[in-house]
């Protein structure tokens, strides 16, 4: 896994405990690398015989998909790389399961997206890949919150072209409206800051954060005393396992 800074990721951890349940002969390693680093860590790859392939995160998300042969359509139109196969003939091929994850995570929570009103805040790679994965499950509308608005415009222009959803942009006066809002952003990584305030959630909605830390955000915090189910971000790594698995070509028994 690559990322800038790392130490706080817990999808490594996740994955290899989750390697030892299956049976996989396989380890994910944490690497911090800088994003002036990026193209020789592609370059290396290439050659990396026993390397599968990678998993990616903040910052490198975007610019990944500038060094390798392939890339998926969702990945291109969420505009965002987060899984790297190196395949047999040694073309690194990306792809993105942000969004199925985090709808996997839904799920087990115990919320469909199939008819939702989500609030979304962020529309990078994740909230873009999350947004997509909403859209495609039948979520019925989305608003869209980014600190650049010309960005939220872009993915709602782009989910407008692929989906029939109703799509909304700006900062919402309330969220009493909403079945579910999600914080795809890194605010709260500090464990002291708040994307938006919480006071008007409704105690039956979703609250979730991509964010893995190893104590609940802030977000999340807020979210209990509220009343809401939450669901953090490593509900969204767990969500990831068998996709990403699958692509790095291992064989799951289903049975477990």
């Amino acid at each position: 896994m690559i990322g800038s800074p790392i130490a706080h990721a817990h999808l490594p951890a996740t994955f290899n405990r989750r390697f030892a349940e299956e049976g996989i002969d396989a380890l994910m390693v944490p690497f911090d690398v800088e994003p002036g680093a990026l193209g020789a860590f592609f370059a290396a790859m290439r050659g990396w015989s026993n390397c599968r392939g990678c998993v990616v995160t903040a910052p490198h998300k975007a610019a990944t998909a500038d060094h390798l042969d392939v890339v998926s359509n969702r990945a291109r139109l969420v505009g965002a790389v987060n899984v790297v196969i190196r395949d047999s003939d040694g073309r690194l091929v990306g792809d993105n399961v942000d969004g199925s994850g985090f709808v996997a995570g839904m799920r087990c929570s115990g919320f469909d997206p199939a008819g939702l009103r989500v609030a979304l805040f962020g529309c990078g790679g994740a909230g873009s890949a999350i947004a997509l994965a909403l859209a495609e499950s039948g979520a019925h509308c989305i608003r869209l919150v980014d600190a650049d608005a010309a960005r939220a415009e872009r993915l709602k222009a782009t989910l407008a072209v692929h989906h029939c959803v109703a799509l909304e942009i700006g900062v919402p006066a309330s969220l009493a409206r909403f079945d579910a809002v999600i914080n795809a952003t890194a605010v709260g990584l500090d464990g002291e800051s708040m994307v938006h305030p919480l006071d008007t959630v409704r105690p039956d909605a979703l609250v979730a954060d991509v964010l893995s830390t190893s104590k609940p955000t802030p977000w999340l915090r807020t979210g209990r005393e509220m009343g809401c189910v939450t669901q953090s971000g490593a509900a969204m790594a767990e969500g990831q396992f068998a996709p990403i698995a699958e692509r790095f070509g291992f064989e799951l028994d289903l049975r477990r």
